[in-house]
């Protein structure tokens, strides 16, 4: 799995001129031509041969030749170890898996013991490379996430969070952390590169039952706060002996595994937001998997610092199940395997494993001392994870008309084909461009993470111009909807060849931080405001399974797009705030949907 890596390359960094040239070129498709103009004279000074955007580049390409990657720590300290916004919808993606019926508990304990030997399997192939390489076309691509997706949290920090990577102790049972009515618990799962047996696993899963009948203090909840707040209750958590062990425990499990309540006795305020035009018995799962459904469901029955390279994965009473993971070390595509991998071994018999130990296991209970202090920090964060939660509207929808079956009998590119969708959506309502964001991956270079696809293209924007107009021939609406489709396939190239402009950006951001006593210019003008304050903030993530990855937006202004382009179908989940005057959910949605039945009439009218 990993013999490859040395000789992966390093991350190149980009030429200036070709940098800037592609700025101002995705930047005209969102500014009037005044802006643009005012903008354009910042940047040909930022750029001007020996100025500081050669200086800041060149401090680049020193770092570039004594670090594997000169992006990585940039990235993770800026995108998300010293943002003090909470991590609970913000960043932290959620999928929902296939519905399951329990008719009753014992059901439930043998699926969840299922589900948790195959993730351990998962696990075992990582540890012992032997998971196939993910490719690029043919070429190998850097597998060090993976590497991350077990023993892994997140830790709170005063200005600064970090992430925890354990090891299990040679000779030492491993174990994963199980949650019940808000108690937590430590549940040894192998010894010795051993797995237990489903029955020995069920009977400690029945253990954590017994003992959990009655709810504990919402300790879970503080992990929703702003950092700030999260770390000084964590700081005094801390300094009890107690709650420090148990904290520390959780840190250095393997994954989480959450037993939650049935979700359907969502109160009105929050299931009208969760809507589905296939499945309404599933209102609220999507933010049930997201978030936890509020204080008095199951957010608090969560430790939103567990990495989603230790997983958390929350299986309902009612039969819904998935995963949501903490984002900082990995993207979606190792995720997206060990996904795909859990649901393909539902087939695990009771007699697949034999038990390693011949006595029974016990469960160890990780206890919290809650003091005056700590709860009135409980009480504290329910009422920033209820107002936040309260605040956010969902709509997931499965469009049946068709899926990247038709697209490719069009020898067009499915992703392209849906980001211009997007971005005619978009532009029905707003009758403009969105500053959009898709995540494109740059795992061809060592410790390569993404870099931004920037969809409103001037292509995309003459194609939305057009798209719904009686005026227009419907042969010139549809060479401009190609043109837009290459165009943003043409951008997606780029990005994976880490040759996109807002990584290098960000370099350049990072290094004028670190190095000049002012900002330049550009990074305050009112065009790099505008393209960094993102619209559409999008993400697909192309299971296997009809699953689709939901997030919150990035900002209070902003559409989240997860989707999944299925052959004869595609998912997709929209988020926004109800307190935004720029968004409206409902128009969008039905916006997509009727961008999408355009788009097909324009590639098979005939002219």
């Amino acid at each position: 799995m990993l013999a490859h890596q040395e000789s992966l390359p390093r991350l190149p960094v980009p030429r200036l001129q070709e940098t800037l040239t592609k700025y101002l070129r995705s930047l005209k498709a969102l500014v009037d031509d005044n802006e643009y103009q005012s903008n354009e004279n910042i940047v040909k000074e930022f750029g001007q041969p020996g100025g500081i955007g050669d200086k800041l580049t060149k401090m680049i390409q020193q770092k570039a030749k004594t670090h594997d990657s000169w992006l990585h720590d940039w990235w993770m300290k800026s995108e998300y170890l010293d943002p003090r916004y909470p991590i609970c919808v913000h960043t932290s993606p959620a999928f929902l898996f296939p519905k399951r019926s329990f008719r009753k508990k014992s059901q439930q304990i043998e699926f969840a013991a299922k589900m948790i030997i195959a993730i351990i399997e998962f696990y075992y192939k990582i540890k012992g490379e032997d998971l196939p390489v993910d490719k690029s076309g043919k070429h190998p691509v850097c597998m060090v996430q993976y590497t991350k997706l077990f023993y892994s949290c997140r830790i709170p920090g005063k200005t600064a969070d970090s992430i925890a990577q354990c090891s299990p102790e040679p000779g030492q049972p491993e174990f994963i952390v199980v949650v019940h009515n808000n108690h937590f618990f430590a549940v040894e799962v192998a010894k010795n590169d051993q797995i237990y047996s489903r029955e020995m696993i069920e009977q400690q899963l029945n253990c954590v039952f017994e003992k959990s009948w009655r709810p504990a203090p919402p300790i879970g909840v503080l992990t929703t706060s702003d950092r700030d707040s999260w770390f000084k209750s964590y700081d005094l958590l801390m300094k009890d002996q107690m709650s420090a062990e148990s904290i520390e425990k959780i840190q250095k499990s393997m994954f989480m595994l959450c037993f939650d309540q049935d979700n359907s006795g969502l109160n009105n305020v929050q299931s009208h937001l969760f809507m589905d035009n296939d499945d309404g018995s599933r209102n609220a799962s999507y933010g049930q998997m997201l978030h936890g459904g509020g204080s008095t469901k199951n957010t608090p029955n969560r430790w939103f610092d567990k990495t989603l390279q230790a997983s958390i994965f929350i299986i309902n009473s009612n039969g819904d199940n998935g995963l949501i993971y903490e984002h900082s070390e990995c993207d979606g595509t190792p995720v997206m395997n060990l996904v795909d991998y859990i649901l393909s071994r539902d087939n695990i018999t009771e007699n697949e494993y034999k038990d390693t130990s011949s006595n029974t296991v016990a469960v160890k209970d990780l206890n919290f001392n809650v003091d005056n202090d700590t709860i009135t920090a409980i009480k504290d964060s329910i009422l920033k994870i209820d107002k936040l939660i309260t605040s956010l509207n969902l709509r997931s929808l499965n469009f049946k008309d068709y899926g990247k079956n038709f697209i490719k009998s069009q020898s067009l590119s499915p992703d392209s084909f849906f980001q211009t969708a997007m971005q005619i959506a978009f532009y029905r309502i707003h009758s403009r461009m969105a500053s959009t964001y898709e995540s494109g991956s740059t795992r061809l270079y060592l410790l390569g993470r993404t870099e931004t696809i920037r969809s409103a293209s001037l292509e995309a924007k003459a194609f939305a111009e057009a798209a719904f107009s009686d005026d227009i021939e419907v042969s010139v609406k549809r060479d401009l909807l190609k043109q837009a489709i290459v165009a943003h396939k043409k951008l997606a190239s780029e990005a994976n060849v880490a040759q996109g402009w807002d990584r290098h950006f960000l370099g350049m951001k990072m290094a004028a931080e670190e190095n000049l006593s002012e900002m330049p210019k550009l990074f305050t003008s009112s065009g790099f405001v505008k393209s960094f304050f993102i619209e559409l903030s999008t993400s697909q993530v192309p299971f296997k399974h009809p699953i689709c990855m939901s997030f919150g937006p990035v900002n209070s202004d902003c559409y989240g797009i997860g989707y999944n382009l299925l052959p004869d179908n595609i998912l997709f989940i929209c988020t926004t705030f109800n307190d935004s005057t720029a968004t409206n959910l409902l128009d969008f949605a039905e916006a997509l949907q009727l961008s999408l039945a355009e788009m097909k009439k324009i590639l098979t009218q005939e002219t």
